[in-house]
């Protein structure tokens, strides 16, 4: 007893060396302090949670250095008590706030130092997703749990299936475009935005379905270029991986975009997104012997039994993640980077064959392009009639019932974030058709006070949403020049930018 009595006792001096994850400077602090009998609560869950003016940070957010709230979670993480409450919660997720939306913007509200969501317009930046705090002709994604998805325009409103109609019905919040736990993408945007990655290609989706299981890479001619196929190998001890391949150019290259985890309970059985099938003993993915590498696109067992079931497999079906790069610098986004492109140094780090395999295009000199047509994908996940090109016409995704004429929105040069914010907009983070800003034209001759800017930029319309220029300062930022000729007195200026402003 006296020996247990001297090691509570040195543990609760200060931190434990031997829970460090290998890294020395990486130290959990474990609290041992004895009340009344009662050991205290280490996490202190809850505490501080009604208190939201900037004081409670360290009681409502409790990572240990080194830890994340919202990803790369370790063994001995203690970021979960950020958010879920075991016992005391307010709603069936755990969550310590009762919906998704109050206990993301418990924190993300200005109040406790995170990003601030609410930024009005002159604390909000134009190189980020606009602001949900706008005043002045202000509008925004309704992401408070007040909506349904399928109240998306160009979404699917009438929809109810179990195919298609399951995602639709839920309510709008943050949880419906980022991914709380951690995302193949930047800013932790969903990797199943509205189902979209795990619905079928049939239906619009990114499933890949019937891909054939191979013995060998077959060869590409003229009449034969499979984008994808599975390729099985067998080891020295008869261990079999089935991996995912890509086409590039004449030759197949193992591809490095990762598969989706999950499955529907749409049936009376579970259907994984991501599976192995042969002819006789159905679903393979569920078996204790074969092993799903998602993140590095493999399927592979670690014994006989499992290389036994892998030889027979005769079709896949493979769910990709939706995956959206966005070119950074340091912690801001490079806007210009959605319609001219940036160096390919701007992207986290990923290989040029990294970023082909998501979708992107890269070129001889390091120059990323198509991210703009990717963020446009994402959006399309909910709006979907809006995903086409100039040529497609009078299209629907859901059928001649929503049919209409549509902007042009897969190349780089018309993409949903070349003329809209994804969280919302506000007149001090707008532009006019020259590419000023409020900030730009206050003080001058023309607009002496901010008041004057303010009410020159603030949109007339502000039931149009979440617009990056001012009224329909969009149309003449592009259409302007030789696309304006039958346009009369429309003023002209030696300074007017060629198309939309290229620069944040």
């Amino acid at each position: 007893m006296l020996f247990g009595m001297f090691a509570i006792a040195a543990s609760a001096e200060g931190p434990d060396p031997a829970n460090n994850n290998g890294d020395p400077d990486h130290n959990a602090e474990i609290i041992t302090t004895d009340v009344d009998g009662v050991l205290e609560n280490a996490n202190n869950t809850a505490d501080g949670v009604d208190t939201n003016d900037g004081t409670a940070r360290g009681s409502v957010i409790k990572n240990l250095q080194g830890h994340k709230t919202h990803t790369s979670y370790q063994n001995n993480t203690n970021s979960c008590a950020s958010c879920h409450q075991t016992h005391t919660s307010k709603g069936d997720q755990l969550l310590f706030a009762d919906t998704v939306y109050q206990t993301c913007t418990a924190c993300h509200d200005g109040t406790l130092g995170f990003l601030n969501v609410f930024a009005d317009g002159s604390e909000a930046t134009t190189d980020g997703a606009g602001t949900f705090g706008g005043s002045h002709g202000e509008s925004m994604h309704m992401a408070n749990d007040t909506i349904k998805i399928n109240a998306a325009p160009g979404g699917n409103p009438v929809d109810t299936s179990k195919t298609k109609g399951t995602m639709w019905g839920e309510s709008f919040n943050c949880a419906s475009c980022h991914a709380p736990h951690g995302s193949y993408s930047d800013r932790l945007l969903q990797y199943n935005p509205n189902g979209i990655g795990s619905m079928p290609a049939s239906q619009g989706g990114n499933q890949l379905e019937n891909v054939p299981v191979v013995d060998r890479l077959p060869v590409a001619t003229d009449t034969v270029k499979p984008d994808v196929v599975l390729y099985r190998t067998v080891d020295a001890d008869g261990v079999v991986t089935v991996a995912q391949y890509n086409k590039s150019g004449s030759t197949y290259v193992k591809s490095t975009a990762p598969w989706l985890y999950g499955y529907d309970n749409r049936t009376n059985e579970k259907l994984y997104w991501t599976r192995l099938e042969n002819a006789t003993a159905g679903i393979s993915s569920y078996n204790k012997n074969v092993y799903f590498s998602f993140d590095h696109a493999e399927v592979y067992s670690v014994n006989q039994a499992g290389a036994d079931i892998l030889k027979t497999a005769t079709k896949g079906f493979i769910a990709r993640p939706v995956v959206v790069e966005m070119a950074q610098e340091g912690h801001h986004t490079v806007q210009s980077a959605y319609w001219l492109g940036a160096p390919i140094a701007q992207f986290g780090g990923k290989t040029s064959q990294e970023l082909v395999d998501l979708g992107y295009k890269v070129d001889a000199s390091g120059k990323v392009t198509n991210v703009g047509v990717q963020m446009s994908k994402f959006c399309a996940a909910c709006h979907t009639d809006y995903m086409q090109a100039n040529s497609e016409g009078k299209k629907s995704h859901f059928g001649e019932e929503t049919a209409a004429y549509r902007h042009s929105t897969n190349s780089d040069s018309y993409t949903c974030v070349r003329c809209h914010y994804s969280h919302g907009t506000d007149a001090e983070i707008m532009k006019d058709a020259l590419g000023r800003t409020v900030a730009d034209l206050t003080g001058t001759p023309e607009f002496p006070t901010k008041d004057d800017a303010m009410n020159y930029m603030t949109d007339n319309n502000a039931s149009s949403a979440l617009k990056k220029f001012t009224n329909m300062s969009v149309c003449w930022a592009c259409h302007n020049s030789s696309h304006a000729e039958t346009i009369k007195n429309a003023e002209r200026r030696a300074d007017h930018p060629v198309g939309m402003p290229g620069t944040n």
